[in-house]
């Protein structure tokens, strides 16, 4: 029985007083007992930690709001606003353990340098749990020194001091020079073995979303269906499915009946639609038309027009949570290349349509941005055949918003990664190749949308650039990924952190999606054109910049590279947690070596390597 019945119970035992009593009679010891043991409970439920804690906990589980870092800094405030009293410790704790956890979200430097400083609060009022946690950080990042003395000024009552920031900045621009020597990658064993005072800060973050039957939402209720859009191209269509949260759903097919076209229907339940129904044209020869509406209460059926016997692959992407349709005919096995590249300049911006648009004229192909004209369709030879390679895309990781990892002197991927892709396109022009740049300046575009313009651009390579971030701070280096199942821990939790992840997807899931893909089609070219561009990048650096650490050519589950309908890399330059590292990516020279390295590398393999290219 809880506290409030027995307090009632008790009252209601108590005699009542006579009419005109001389002194009030005390209550029994029982009673005052369960009166202060009830009020006790109701301050402790409605205590401002509790309820920090409490909106820390449903943001951490919910993978739309976690998103958003002005949604982490509000549940962390809250935190810190209720260290006060006997509750100084524990929500100061709470905080760091917040911020911790955010900056394994964000990988950005000052996140993780905060919770140390929280965490040295914590523990100067009596924490033990915030000593380990700031031990445990130490670790990880392995500056135990530095830390330790960051930790001891901030429980003397010390904040970062705000010359040191200048310091950083300047430093970034003196002269290049050569990164210490890179402490050895973590073994696999390291790997499995995490910290438990990291893994309890990092909390729900780990558990990742799993597929629920139709009719389900794992407790979430009804999901809102707030988007569908489209792009395309003559041989290739991509429709992505926006939803609030995961709920059940079921793919049908409708064959032809005279009447109607062959239909592929998508019921997404429980679910309703934002917004009026959907009907549009998609331009293009795959796809006929795209239709969504509230199917009943429950259900919202998204249908495809399929006017001919192409395939249509689905596959869930996160944060936010869509679903992925791919419609087209799938990737053929290689001929040898031959010829000489053909010199064009095109960046096509992919169409959009959202469900609360006016169903009127058609979703157009890709159009042409001011800056550059647009890309006219190539001649293809015979069925299963491509000509050489001569169209490349380039995207530039991150933008807008997402300003990707950001290094311990504030240099920011989302520039590093623009400056470099735009140095690689005029590079590659100048060897003979037409470019296409995802993005040509600062703006958000989701994994989806980067692939999705190679495809409808039919381009030949596609090359995403990326830049690095490890816990570890030491830990330096450039990697190139293609397609596949991750080759280790390592390179899964590097997927995930780049596909805005928490947690690496499972084995199984990974193996469904590249069996759905056909992904192996073009995983040996892929592999084939990562191996030239690791080589001619770190001999480059290793020549007309300094020593670098070649970490090889890895595997993982990239989600930008998901869907590339031709050979695709994941190139990540370097470290931008390392100091010198991040000092070498906002230096033009280190870009520009970066760019001529991947360039020779696209060259050779153009020249003599085999290849994988859709069929018309």
């Amino acid at each position: 029985m809880g506290l409030a019945p027995i307090a009632l119970a008790l009252l209601l035992a108590t005699p009542v007083p006579g009419p005109a009593p001389a002194r009030a009679r005390p209550a029994p010891a029982s009673e005052r007992k369960a009166r202060s043991a009830y009020h006790a409970a109701g301050r402790a439920a409605a205590s401002p930690l509790a309820e920090a804690k409490a909106w820390m906990r449903a943001l951490v589980r919910d993978p739309t709001r976690r998103r958003y870092r002005h949604n982490w800094e509000k549940g962390i405030t809250q935190l810190e606003r209720a260290a006060k009293g006997k509750d100084a410790a524990p929500a100061l704790l709470e905080a760091a353990r917040a911020r911790y956890a955010l900056y394994r979200w964000s990988a950005i430097e000052a996140d993780r340098d905060e919770a140390l400083r929280l965490a040295g609060r914590a523990s100067k009022l009596g924490s033990r749990d915030a000593r380990a946690l700031a031990a445990a950080i130490r670790r990880e990042a392995g500056e135990d020194r530095p830390a330790r003395t960051a930790v001891a000024h901030a429980e003397r009552g010390g904040k970062p001091a705000a010359k040191a920031e200048h310091a950083e900045r300047g430093e970034a621009r003196h002269a290049l020079r050569p990164p210490p020597p890179a402490e050895p990658e973590p073994t696999p064993a390291e790997e499995a073995a995490p910290d438990p005072a990291l893994e309890q800060a990092l909390g729900d973050l780990g558990e990742a979303a799993r597929p629920v039957p139709l009719g389900e939402s794992g407790g979430e209720g009804t999901a809102r269906v707030s988007e569908v859009r489209a792009w395309s191209s003559p041989e290739y269509t991509r429709v992505a499915v926006y939803l609030s949260h995961w709920v059940g759903w079921q793919k049908r097919e409708l064959l032809s009946d005279g009447d109607h076209p062959r239909r592929l229907a998508l019921d997404l339940r429980p679910a309703v639609l934002d917004g009026k129904a959907l009907a549009r044209e998609v331009a293009g020869l795959r796809l006929d038309r795209v239709r969504a509406a509230q199917n009943d209460a429950e259900t919202v059926r998204v249908v495809l027009d399929l006017p001919g016997k192409d395939g249509v692959q689905v596959f869930r992407l996160e944060d936010p949570p869509r679903l992925i349709l791919d419609v087209g005919p799938a990737p053929s096995r290689p001929p040898e290349p031959a010829g000489t590249p053909a010199v064009a300049e095109a960046t096509p911006a992919p169409s959009a349509g959202p469900t609360g648009a006016p169903a009127a004229g058609p979703i157009p192909g890709p159009a042409a941005r001011p800056e550059e004209p647009a890309a006219e369709p190539r001649p293809r030879g015979e069925e299963g055949e491509r000509g050489p390679i001569r169209r490349i895309v380039v995207d530039a990781g991150h933008g807008g918003h997402d300003p990707g990892a950001i290094g311990p002197s504030r240099v920011r991927e989302k520039d590093v990664t623009l400056g470099i892709a735009r140095r690689l396109a005029t590079r590659l022009r100048g060897a003979g190749f037409e470019v296409l740049l995802t993005r040509t300046g600062d703006r958000f575009l989701p994994l989806e949308e980067r692939t999705a313009v190679a495809n409808t651009s039919r381009a030949d390579l596609f090359i995403s650039i990326h830049a690095n971030a490890n816990p570890r701070r030491s830990f330096a280096g450039m990697t190139t990924y293609f397609l596949n199942v991750a080759d280790d821990r390592y390179a899964a939790r590097l997927a995930a952190r780049e596909n805005g992840l928490d947690a690496p997807e499972g084995e199984t899931e990974t193996l469904r999606i590249l069996t759905d893909l056909d992904a192996k089609a073009s995983a040996g070219a892929s592999r084939q054109l990562a191996q030239l561009v690791q080589r001619e990048v770190c001999a480059g650096v290793r020549e007309r910049v300094g020593e670098v650490r070649d970490l090889g050519v890895k595997s993982a589950l990239f989600y930008v590279l998901l869907g590339a309908r031709m050979p695709a890399v994941l190139v990540e330059t370097a470290h931008i947690s390392n100091r010198e590292e991040e000092r070498r990516l906002a230096s033009p020279r280190y870009q520009d070596e970066v760019a001529a390295g991947i360039t020779r590398a696209v060259v050779a393999f153009a020249r003599a390597g085999p290849r994988v290219a859709v069929a018309p």
